[in-house]
């Protein structure tokens, strides 16, 4: 499993009820779980929309006469709504499973919400939360530099402590070495880059052939 995507850091199996749920059955489903929403599928198990506390609360709600007019006639509707169709809220903010963790971090700065559901072809695998992204950094320096030395570095570019060398202070790697060619060092990095827990990278890795210069010049 690549580490630094959605899928390794979400919460699987995530809660979802069918368009006809009934309100109750939401209601029950909510408490059960004590979750705050359920995503809502239709018959091929697509995420249609989803119902949170406060679509429930909503059918609590009495406008007064003289606001009928100004209220929004679909949050009148919700008051009146029995079924999952009727009371949840769409289109949801998502983000794919296989998203980078930068891309996830954007989406929720952008939507300001706490959690995003995620899918894969459209139908519902997880839910992320901010913390689930925030508990990625903490993860110990050891453990990082285990991994870039022997599954980055040696697993996938054969290249042992002989020729690079590692070091992870709170999250930052500085990586320093020589590699045969130029186009290598930028690939190097950005995968360091990608490991989980990973806070920066302080690329030093020197080389002894041009080669990305060398194509230039030939093409040239």
């Amino acid at each position: 499993m690549n580490l630094s995507t959605v899928a390794a850091v979400m919460t699987a199996g995530p809660v979802t009820v069918g368009l006809s749920a009934t309100f109750k059955e939401i209601a029950e489903n909510m408490a059960a779980h004590r979750i705050s929403a359920v995503g809502v599928t239709d018959a091929e198990g697509v995420l249609a929309g989803v119902v949170s506390e406060a679509d429930l609360l909503a059918h609590y709600r009495v406008w007064p006469k003289r606001w009928h007019r100004l209220v929004h006639r679909a949050e009148r509707r919700k008051t009146a709504a029995r079924i999952a169709a009727e009371l949840m809220s769409a289109p949801v903010l998502t983000v794919e499973a296989g998203d980078s963790l930068t891309t996830a971090a954007a989406r929720f700065a952008e939507t300001g919400v706490r959690r995003l559901f995620v899918v894969r072809d459209g139908k519902p695998v997880g839910v992320l939360a901010r913390h689930d992204l925030v508990s990625v950094f903490a993860r110990d320096d050891g453990e990082i530099r285990h991994e870039i030395e022997n599954t980055v570095l040696w697993g996938e570019f054969s290249l042992g402590p002989d020729r690079v060398r590692v070091l992870v202070e709170s999250g930052v790697v500085t990586v320093a070495g020589r590699l045969e060619r130029r186009s290598e060092v930028a690939p190097v990095g950005r995968r360091i880059g990608q490991v989980r827990g990973v806070v920066a990278v302080d690329n030093r890795l020197d080389y002894v052939w041009q080669d990305a210069e060398v194509a230039a010049d030939a093409r040239s």
